[in-house]
């Protein structure tokens, strides 16, 4: 039987290496993308094909020998130019997927987008109106984040995308180096006697270990019935939400030092790019619909049950200590 293959663009950023990671062991032939040659090495290592290059540049197509690949997973962006971006990545997806069809095979194109597309919540914990965002809730990204979000509503239009897509939007994932979790890391450990967080205490913090999120993306790949899972969209979450207190009383006790909050100032956005914004942007993301249609289910220990663990990989691999 031949072994089935896949692309992952980004394939050293985050959610892209733990994706590649996460095909080849369940036995995936796997091509991982990466920028910088110094990086391929610890592709190999994993037995991910490093393909040097980018999507600005489908030259590194080459260097897979023109293999038709049955997915493709799109894991990179561009703080610098979002929208110019993004035009790329569409033109490297259109690119691949009539590659792999001259060959016979018909593509999935997977595409990581987030659960930030739906904006952030006004309702917290203890409110009467607090729900789950699902893959109905209407579309209210952040400005930032709007290039992204209709790349993923372009995928899903019929009208605009005549092959198989599927758009991710996963939570803030944490785990090894923590992602942007990693940032709380770096503040409880640079707080003197106090950790100050400008939030509600109240504020919805809801997110997923990488590796549960990446284990999500090979499940949807390999659907023995692809009808079931193309042209939609699927939200990938940690079964059960934390919240700011919650999250802000681990930190204080792992440091050993007092916790304390202050009402933040200004919307969401005012904090966006600040430690303070992972809390100021409260959000409840529902994944029942992946759950309920492939049995998915999150192994590893949420964020502050694990946070022991969490913050020796961090520190470990960050070389903070």
């Amino acid at each position: 039987m031949r072994q089935k293959t896949v692309l992952v663009t980004g394939a050293n950023g985050y959610i892209g290496n733990a994706v590649a990671k996460a095909f080849s062991h369940a036995g995936w032939k796997v091509y991982g993308q990466v920028r910088r040659q110094e990086v391929a090495g610890e592709l190999a290592q994993h037995e991910i094909f490093p393909l040097i290059g980018s999507p600005e540049d489908l030259s590194f197509l080459a260097q897979a020998n023109n293999v038709a690949f049955d997915v493709l997973v799109a894991c990179t962006e561009s703080a610098q130019d979002p929208a110019g971006h993004l035009a790329k990545v569409r033109t490297m997806m259109d690119t691949v997927v009539a590659q792999s069809e001259a060959a016979g095979v018909r593509p999935l194109v997977m595409f990581s987008s987030g659960c930030k597309d739906y904006g952030a919540m006004s309702e917290k914990e203890g409110d009467t109106g607090l729900k789950p965002h699902t893959e109905e809730s209407p579309l209210n990204p952040p400005a930032v984040l709007i290039p992204r979000c209709e790349l993923g509503t372009n995928l899903l239009d019929k009208r605009k995308t005549p092959y198989d897509a599927i758009v991710l939007r996963p939570t803030i994932v944490y785990g090894y180096s923590s992602s942007y979790y990693g940032a709380l890391f770096d503040f409880a450990a640079g707080s003197k006697e106090v950790l100050r967080l400008e939030a509600d205490p109240a504020a919805v913090m809801h997110s997923c270990h990488v590796d549960d999120c990446a284990e999500a993306y090979v499940l949807l790949a390999g659907h023995p019935d692809r009808s079931q899972v193309v042209n939609q969209a699927f939200n990938i979450s940690g079964e059960h939400y934390e919240t700011a207190r919650e999250i802000g009383e681990a930190l204080a006790r792992s440091y050993g030092i007092e916790l304390e909050f202050t009402a933040p100032e200004g919307p969401a956005e005012h904090y966006f790019n600040s430690v303070h914004g992972l809390a100021n942007f409260s959000q409840w993301v529902g994944s029942d619909k992946i759950r309920n249609l492939l049995g998915w289910k999150t192994r590893r220990a949420s964020f502050v049950q694990g946070l022991e663990q969490y913050r020796l990989a961090y520190e470990a691999l960050s070389g903070k200590k």
